[in-house]
């Protein structure tokens, strides 16, 4: 892929459209409205609940045919079609090796495997250095079934010591290598003559989804270790300070391309998962009660900013909305004198009825560009690695269903 291209494709589609990703419907509401094309919301309107459902999965429907919310459908199928990994043979392990470990995390092992041992025939690395490995599935599987050492960083003592009980129960084979856990956060200043005995030039990052900056802090102690490279999978991009940890290349700053704020990021993260029916309802439902509370709000309390209003059990959601909302009003410390009656008609007035389907619709159209936005951040840190000597490589690895942040950078020092 030639990321400078790609970026500059990518750029130009996001400031387009940058008023929508820019802030969440309820920023600003009403005036947020205006930023979503009429014709595009007229048209969603016309679609039933299961041809919603199918634009929500970025499936085609035909009463979208030709129109310009098809053209822009599609503009984001081109940007974000990203190759799959070139195939790699799964490699045959017997389920013991798997024995307590996830169905999702099994398929992300199997697909990883296969690529690192390919990579060492190639460099002939020493070791795996895997960040945030938790209890050690990926170091035990490397270690014991394809001889390839590893070492397991994570912060979490409880779950190294959960790792290590495992690795006296599962069976080596002939030629086993040991996994090495190490407790220390990776990339903070005291832990960095630690590190340096195990992340070297002879060494490889591996990052299964590091949560927000720690893709970044692998990023830049790849570069600064001299590293063989790394593989790395971001993930809970909203965990990102927006312009301190996005731009990383001198590519996108110096072409002044647009930076990710909270929301933005926010999307990237959120933009992937696949789901079914059942679950798509239950997200209407959701954002139907969040925006009632939120234009209530507006209206008794002449509140008109995003208010955090904390979780709740996804049940409350299918109570009548008087339970939602006198629950919500509670955490927020809001004295009233309204009743439940007050609270169930004011949600089921046709009016706001309407204005809720509007909302709904509109973030339906946002959500689109959330994988555009993942692509974005993730091709910067493509260049980054590349302005760094890098060769680099960006892949889909996994099955999205199973897991849906299956973008891998892969970049080796040559």
């Amino acid at each position: 892929m030639n990321f400078k291209s790609h970026a500059l494709a990518l750029s130009e589609f996001i400031s387009k459209y940058s008023p929508i990703w820019i802030e969440e419907i309820m920023n600003e509401y009403p005036e947020t409205i205006n930023d979503y094309p009429n014709e595009w919301i007229t048209l969603l309107d016309s679609l039933n609940e299961q041809e919603l459902f199918d634009v929500d999965c970025k499936r085609p429907v035909e009463k979208l045919k030709d129109s310009s919310f098809e053209a822009f459908m599609q503009a984001i199928k081109d940007l974000t079609d990203i190759p799959n990994i070139p195939f790699s043979p799964e490699l045959p392990l017997e389920d013991w090796a798997f024995q307590g470990v996830k169905k999702k995390k099994r398929h992300e092992i199997q697909k990883i495997v296969p690529v690192l041992k390919r990579v060492r025939d190639e460099l002939k690395f020493d070791r795996v250095v895997d960040i945030g490995g938790g209890v050690g599935h990926l170091s035990r599987v490397l270690s014991h079934y394809h001889q390839i050492p590893s070492v397991s960083i994570d912060q979490n003592v409880e779950f190294q010591e959960i790792g290590k009980m495992r690795l006296q129960k599962f069976r080596k084979l002939d030629g086993a290598e040991n996994v090495v856990f190490m407790n220390l956060t990776f990339g903070k200043d005291e832990d960095s003559a630690d590190l340096k005995k195990v992340f070297h030039e002879n060494s490889l990052g591996l990052g299964l989804h590091t949560c927000g900056p720690l893709a970044n802090t692998l990023i830049e102690a790849t570069i600064d270790y001299q590293t063989k490279g790394l593989l790395s999978f971001g993930c809970c991009y909203h965990k990102m300070k927006s312009e301190k940890d996005f731009p990383l290349s001198n590519f996108y700053k110096e072409n002044k391309f647009p930076v990710l704020n909270l929301f933005g990021l926010t999307l990237a993260t959120r933009s992937h998962a696949e789901m079914t029916f059942d679950t798509y309802q239950t997200k209407e439902r959701v954002k139907n009660y969040r925006y009632a509370l939120h234009l209530f709000l507006m209206r008794h309390f002449n509140n008109k900013t995003y208010t955090d209003v904390g979780e709740c059990h996804l049940s409350m959601y299918w109570k009548p909305f008087h339970f939602y909302i006198s629950d919500k009003l509670k955490h927020l410390n809001l004295e009233h004198n309204f009743s439940d009656e007050y609270f169930d008609n004011f949600y089921d007035d046709p009016a706001l009825q309407r204005e809720l389907r509007v909302m709904f619709l509109c973030n339906i159209i946002r959500w689109q560009l959330g994988r555009a936005l993942e692509v974005y951040l993730q091709v910067d840190r493509c260049l980054y690695l590349e302005e760094h000597g890098y060769e680099v490589s960006l892949h889909q690895y996994f099955d999205e269903a199973l897991s849906p942040r299956n973008l891998g950078i892969l970049a080796l020092h040559k």
